[in-house]
């Protein structure tokens, strides 16, 4: 139907386009190519001057379908953010017509929108702890939302086949590639630019999913603030420096510990800080302040399916996206959120085409995790 499976994973990143096709040979799947371009001249976000970013993110779609020369015109792509409403209800067990109608009336209760705004989806998840109802997931989208990123890929001369949720494609990467036992319970972290898509995953499918503004960017502009550097500075910085590495337990971390008490103790009667001021330990200090707030985010958003999962306990966080290649992203979440945390690879059951660029590949393999998940819709199918 689609020119044998010819479809091309489009994610519209706010900083960056990748364009991934994948390929299905009897029980194996292949990356055949992937391309990848700067939404910003350069990098740089100021370097645009009074450029509409709309007519950028088309450049860049048309520049990484250039890049990873993709013939396929038909897309997968996907939307997020605080236009995107998942819920998680029970309803009645009723024939399937009858579900679909019933949702349109529920969902008044559940979405902030007016329904004629929305782009409303469910998926029925099963029976329900509750005898007699259903467990059924709602997605609602906003439709100038849905409409404006419809438009812009067919301004790339593309043709739209379908519109995710950036969340649950994170998710079908995941799920193709570590093929998670109906038992497990995974908290999915994908951390773009300028949001992160936080998905509960357990008994096979999402349980808990919401989106936060706390991403890549808010780390390099924290970094451009207190180094006071532009943009392409701050995101050099932000990967020359990474997370701070968790100090190690015993004496030596005794020692450190009782220092930082002492330092923090002068700071307070000084009123100024000590130590290191150079740009690096500036950027660490603003790194970790930012990376504090995303993983208080975390914490509460597993404390909260946790609380309403009748004994489902998260036993592991799987996280990518552009951030995931920080240095020292995995240990320093693991220390804070006292839960195993791994960087996720998104091609871990793939094989890789001789087309595909190698070390292009590794520079932004942890960045392909939603671009692969969008390709698998149609590959799957």
């Amino acid at each position: 139907m689609f020119g044998g499976n010819k479809v091309v994973g489009l994610d519209v990143g706010s900083y960056q386009v990748k364009a991934v096709e994948l390929r299905r040979a009897g029980n194996k799947l292949e990356l055949v190519r992937f391309g990848i371009a700067d939404v910003y001249p350069n990098g740089d976000r100021t370097a645009s001057g009074s450029s509409d970013v709309y007519h950028l993110k088309v450049s860049a779609i048309q520049r990484a379908m250039q890049q990873s020369k993709i013939t396929a015109k038909h897309t997968v792509s996907a939307v997020s953010g605080e236009s995107i409403i998942v819920r998680y209800i029970q309803l009645p067990q009723m024939p399937e017509a009858e579900l679909k109608n019933a949702l349109r009336w529920e969902a008044e209760e559940y979405i902030p929108f007016a329904i004629d705004e929305v782009n409303l989806d469910s998926v029925v998840l099963g029976e329900s702890n509750v005898s007699g109802k259903v467990d059924v997931l709602l997605v609602s989208a906003r439709k100038d939302l849905v409409n404006d990123h419809v438009q812009l890929v067919r301004n790339a001369s593309l043709t739209p086949v379908i519109v995710d949720v950036e969340g649950f494609a994170f998710l079908n990467c995941y799920e193709a590639n570590y093929q998670p036992r109906r038992d497990e319970c995974v908290c999915l972290v994908h951390v773009g630019a300028e949001v992160t898509n936080i998905n509960v995953y357990v008994g096979n499918t999402s349980r808990f999913s919401r989106d936060i503004g706390t991403a890549g960017n808010a780390i390099t502009q924290a970094i451009c603030q207190k180094c006071q550097v532009p943009f392409v500075k701050g995101e050099e910085l932000k990967r020359s420096v990474g997370a701070a590495a968790p100090e190690d337990d015993g004496e030596e971390s005794g020692g450190n510990e009782l220092i930082s008490t002492i330092r923090g103790t002068v700071e307070r009667i000084t009123g100024s800080e000590l130590g290191d001021d150079s740009p690096e330990a500036t950027a660490s200090k603003a790194i970790q302040n930012v990376l504090m707030q995303l993983i208080s985010e975390v914490r509460r958003s597993i404390q909260f399916f946790e609380g309403q999962s009748g004994g489902a306990t998260v036993q592991r966080v799987i996280i990518g996206g552009g951030t995931a290649k920080m240095k020292n992203i995995a240990a320093f979440l693991q220390s804070q959120l006292d839960v195993s945390v791994e960087v996720i690879d998104p091609l871990r059951n793939f094989t890789i085409s001789k087309d595909v660029d190698a070390r292009l590949l590794e520079e932004h393999r942890e960045q392909l995790g939603a671009g692969i998940g969008l390709a698998l819709r149609k590959v799957m199918d």
